[in-house]
């Protein structure tokens, strides 16, 4: 368990973006037997999260409406979360009301039976990690999910990003076209004229793939992009 800890610690201090961490929390789920993995940071009323990291690209819409619509109505059962000591397990029964809209959407995107490790800060809960499945862990595994969540959870805070990130999704045809242009140098407005269309639309492409990637500028855009073998 120390070899896999120390390689997963490596990794994450050598992690520089989004796309990297949710590759690393893809890789921490498989091999502590869950089906996939996502870790939060929320805002300080924790009604809603600031910045979300996901291995299950198919969650992307569920994150985005929980953040703009704030779905957790009720804050009560997840800052009973810092009484718990470790990793928690949750199945259906922690929702209560049947009606709860979070619950309706838990089903559809395979958050209902999870495991998660609360990340705290001088006394208050900051994020948490989570964990699709309830795998039987001992304690020496549930000591090592939590190192390396905190860990993690550093590191994306020095990203200082905002908004949802999921696994890569492949570019499109028109991403990857701009994207390749741009490694070649050329600037927005001439990728426009060379592919017949406008100067925004090339920029809104570019943009498209650097929140997939969770970079900060063009440049950065695509050097991720070849780094993860996108194109």
């Amino acid at each position: 368990m120390l070899a896999l800890v120390e390689r997963y610690f490596d990794a994450i201090r050598r992690s520089r973006t989004d796309a990297d961490i949710i590759e690393i929390l893809a890789s921490i789920a498989a091999s502590f037997g869950f089906r996939s993995a996502y870790v939060v940071e929320y805002a300080g009323d924790l009604s809603t999260a600031l910045h979300v990291l996901d291995s299950n690209a198919s969650r992307q819409g569920w994150w985005q409406e929980y953040i703009a619509q704030g779905l957790r109505t009720n804050t009560e059962s997840i800052t009973q979360m810092l009484a718990e000591s470790g990793v928690v397990a949750f199945d259906g029964t922690r929702f209560t009301d049947p009606a709860d809209p979070l619950l309706a959407f838990a089903r559809k995107v395979d958050m209902v039976e999870c495991t998660l490790v609360p990340v705290s800060h001088d006394g208050l809960l900051v994020g948490v990690g989570g964990f699709s499945g309830l795998p039987d862990l001992d304690m020496r595994q549930q000591t090592a999910l939590q190192l390396l969540i905190y860990a993690l959870f550093a590191q994306v805070r020095t990203f200082r990003n905002i908004g949802v990130a999921t696994q890569l999704d492949s570019l499109t045809p028109r991403e990857k076209e701009v994207i390749t242009l741009s490694a070649e140098g050329l600037t927005s407005n001439e990728i426009a004229s060379a592919l017949g269309m406008s100067a925004r639309t090339v920029n809104q492409h570019v943009d498209n793939v650097a929140n997939k990637l969770g970079t900060k500028n063009r440049a950065h855009t695509v050097a991720e992009v070849i780094r993860h073998h996108l194109l």
